[in-house]
């Protein structure tokens, strides 16, 4: 069988060839060629084509030549373009990858083999308490870590975000909470604690201060 993505990149090859251009000749020569995605119609004058995005994927040393030499992957891409122009095909797009260490692969393809990975659970309130607490010492900040350490924590998802939204109230006491108040440096500090500590990469906090509720009944 003929493999036609190989059989493509070998025509490249030779038309760099023929145009005096042996060096990028073997650059691509020593790539890889991929078809994106399907093609799709693309309208030019009266006719109607099938366009396609297409990648070379190449080594580091040949990525950082074209990278560095933005003509050059003109070059490759116009002759990308004459080799994949039919009556009925273009080139709407070429891509350069960089091909990874020890796997061979571009970042595209093995992203997509990777196993997916499973959800972390959310740290709990106490642990964030304390991981804030802890921030707070290093920074030398001991008042806002002595409020840390005797407040309470609640959080909730926020529904309705395009980002989601993780609300964290901190509970204090009517004394600290009327320091923290007072000085505002102070309320900010314990803010920041807690939004640090409770950050995730996969959504965004928000952090208020609150007063204890008392127990009632």
């Amino acid at each position: 069988m003929i493999d036609l993505l190989a059989a493509l990149r070998s025509g490249v090859v030779q038309l760099l060839e023929a145009g005096c251009d042996p060096a990028l000749a073997r650059l691509v020569a020593a790539g890889e060629v991929a078809i994106l995605e399907p093609g799709e119609p693309w309208s030019m004058g009266s006719r109607t084509v099938m366009a396609y995005r297409a990648a070379l994927v190449v080594s580091a040393p040949a990525y950082a030549d074209l990278a560095a030499s933005p003509a050059r992957f003109d070059a490759i891409k116009r002759v990308f373009a004459q080799a994949m122009r039919t009556a009925d095909t273009e080139l709407t797009d070429l891509h350069i990858e960089l091909k990874l260490p020890a796997i061979e692969q571009s970042f595209r393809v093995a992203y997509r083999a990777a196993p997916s990975p499973s959800p972390r659970e959310r740290p709990a309130a106490s642990a964030i308490l304390a991981g804030a607490a802890a921030l707070l010492d290093a920074l030398g900040q001991e008042a806002a870590a002595a409020l840390v350490r005797r407040a309470e924590l609640t959080t909730a998802q926020v529904p309705g975000t395009s980002t989601p939204l993780l609300r964290c109230v901190v509970r204090l006491s009517p004394a600290d909470l009327a320091s923290a108040q007072r000085d505002a440096q102070l309320g900010e500090q314990v803010r920041s604690a807690v939004h640090a500590a409770a950050t995730r990469a996969d959504e965004a906090v928000a952090v208020e201060l609150a007063v204890t509720l008392p127990d009632v009944g």
